[in-house]
């Protein structure tokens, strides 16, 4: 089924926004101010822009340095309003994270993260990926 001109501008743009927070991070760009992100396998909801913010704070600059993301799949569903981005974070455990000191090793993690995009801005978020490897990389 071919798409409409519509239909293909709005995936474009739901792409658009799932990609540049994935390569950028930039909270203030992509999110709603009453915006959610989830990080399921650490339990951890973070609410609002500020809170977002300190959460990529930590994971790519602060416990994590130097950090990435490195996107391999990006996904839109229109109809949905929903993007997912599928990416391998990669970066040295240099700060406390979880309540655990630095080990100073290198992690490198597949990841999926889940949009949910309304009116060009990030609503809700969530974040999978194995909690376990997680743990074993950082020798736990």
């Amino acid at each position: 089924m071919a798409q409409t001109p519509m239909s293909s501008k709005t995936t474009s743009r739901v792409r658009e926004i799932t990609e540049g927070f994935g390569k950028g991070h930039d909270v203030a760009k992509y999110f709603a101010d009453d915006a959610e992100y989830s990080v399921l396998p650490l339990g951890q909801v973070h609410k609002g822009k500020e809170q977002i913010k300190g959460l990529f704070q930590v994971f790519y600059h602060d416990a994590f340095s130097p950090a990435s993301a490195e996107v391999t799949s990006v996904v839109a569903d229109p109809e949905a309003g929903t993007g997912v981005l599928e990416f391998v974070f990669k970066g040295k455990h240099v700060g406390p994270q979880l309540g655990f000191p630095p080990t100073n090793k290198e992690v490198e993690l597949p990841m999926i993260a889940v949009y949910e995009i309304e009116r060009d801005l990030i609503r809700k978020a969530r974040l999978y990926f194995d909690g376990a490897a997680f743990m074993r990389q950082l020798g736990m």
